[in-house]
């Protein structure tokens, strides 16, 4: 990559972080108690306001709200994108493939549930002039045959063909998410590796890894305390190649008798330093805080293209989560102080 092209996307995305909800503004979307008052709120900071100009607030609901962000998530993104051309722009576009399993698991499950309707709202169709395989044919599939035939040219189609069912009760979401994943997964390695070597490769690889090794953890804790799953089902619902943690490692974690005990595992781990100092069990809080530290660092820090670009997508999905965090906790009239403990900032 040209000295050029990296300053560009350096300073690009450099900028966009720099528009980021900031502590204040989390204080104050705290204090509303309406959808329209948040909308309003945000059309005020520079990041929402391309795709709130010219929404109506009293008239927006939640899921038009969530789906408006998402829309600006992804604009901001391409601003970066368009600056790369040269030979490693696959690895930048690593993330529109991410979206696209978003967008297909939303219509598998649209299918199962029998409710298009959902289906066509809750997909970013702003998406369609980027993604591999027709949105308007995907959204409105309503057996799992019309499915398959929109993504039959997709890399995703050999994934899924195995689970084809004529039957939407028997279709195995669970195994098809894992498999996408994993798919996922083994396509950063693999662009990670054609593109880059030395530090930049080194480093790439343990913030992917690192993200890999805590949601494996999320996942081990949430299956032994909340549904009882045996040690051999866990395990075979977790990434497990191409990961950095020991098998060895991972058994322990798994074969670990009390869920809690996997929340102490999680602190005394090469993540420690970039825990919260307010000792919350929620697993969920804890983990994000350590990838939202993790990365916060590298924003700050690096100043290589690709490993800025990576923090960066992080830290978007994570401020993401967190006005979905505020906007259900409104609508499910949470108190502030509650709705607060699941912010990471």
């Amino acid at each position: 990559m040209s000295n050029f092209t990296g300053n560009a996307i350096i300073a690009k995305t450099k900028a966009l972080y720099g528009h980021r909800l900031k502590t204040e503004d989390y204080e104050e979307l705290l204090k509303f108690g309406t959808v329209s008052e948040i909308v309003s709120y945000l059309k005020k900071q520079n990041k929402y306001s391309n795709t709130l100009t010219d929404v109506i607030e009293y008239s927006t609901h939640r899921g038009q709200l969530e789906e408006l962000i998402k829309k600006s998530y992804f604009k901001n993104i391409a601003k970066i994108v368009k600056f790369v051309g040269t030979s490693d722009k696959k690895f930048y576009e690593l993330d529109m493939i991410r979206r696209e399993i978003d967008i297909v698991l939303a219509s598998l499950r649209s299918i199962i549930s029998g409710s298009i309707e959902g289906s066509i709202r809750d997909l970013p169709l702003f998406f369609k002039q980027h993604a591999s395989f027709d949105i308007g044919d995907l959204s409105s599939s309503l057996t799992m045959k019309d499915f398959l035939k929109a993504i039959q040219n997709t890399r995703y189609y050999d994934v899924i063909k195995p689970y084809y069912t004529d039957d939407p009760n028997f279709i195995k979401y669970a195994n098809i998410e894992q498999d996408l994943l994993l798919q996922y997964h083994d396509i950063v390695i693999s662009r990670i590796n054609q593109y880059y070597k030395g530090k930049t490769r080194r480093t790439l690889m343990d913030i992917y890894q690192s993200k890999v090794e805590i949601e494996n953890i999320i996942k081990i804790y949430r299956l032994k305390k909340f549904y009882k799953t045996s040690n051999e089902e866990i395990k075979a619902s977790l990434l497990t190649h191409n990961i950095r943690m020991s098998k060895n490692k991972l058994n322990e974690l798994i074969d670990l008798d009390d869920p809690e005990e996997i929340l102490k595992a999680l602190s005394k781990s090469q993540f420690a330093e970039f825990k919260d100092k307010d000792d919350y069990v929620y697993i969920e809080y804890q983990a994000g805080k350590i990838k939202y530290n993790l990365a916060k660092r590298y924003m700050y820090f690096s100043n290589n293209p690709p490993v800025v670009y990576t923090v960066f997508l992080f830290l978007n999905d994570i401020e993401r989560s967190n006005i979905f965090n505020i906007i259900e906790g409104v609508r499910y009239d949470i108190d502030q102080e509650d709705i607060k403990k699941m912010l990471i900032y």
